[in-house]
């Protein structure tokens, strides 16, 4: 939507109506930074999972619903290895990925979110 207003000068301004444009801008970038948060987490914690038959890395995944980023390891014993048992110390992979990371995590939201934004 846009308008032509005369100004004093009798000078033409064009005013232009933006925010449409600037939300669905808005909403990319909001995509784009779950997309790549969710690939740097889940890469750092293949690498702080305990390997020995490689199940419990290969299961390490996110998902996406709506303007939600799931992280998760869907292996039944994955939560014994993060928080351990009584019979075994912990082995955890998924707080590390992301609080030993956080700040890297914040750069890689700042930048998905200024992109196209001007």
């Amino acid at each position: 939507m846009s308008r032509w207003l005369r100004g004093c000068d009798y000078k033409m301004i064009k005013l232009v109506n933006n925010v449409g444009k600037f939300m669905k801008q808005i909403d990319e970038n909001e995509k784009a930074a779950m997309e790549l948060i969710g690939e740097f987490v889940v890469n750092k914690m293949k690498t702080y999972v305990a390997v020995d038959t490689g199940y419990l890395q290969s299961r390490c995944e996110y998902k996406i619903n709506r303007n939600e980023l799931f992280i998760q390891n869907d292996a039944s014993y994955a939560g014994y290895q993060e928080n351990g048992t009584y019979k075994m110390k912990a082995h955890p992979f998924f707080r590390p990925a992301v609080y030993n990371h956080i700040g890297e995590i914040r750069d890689i939201a700042a930048m998905a979110y200024s992109k196209g934004i001007k």
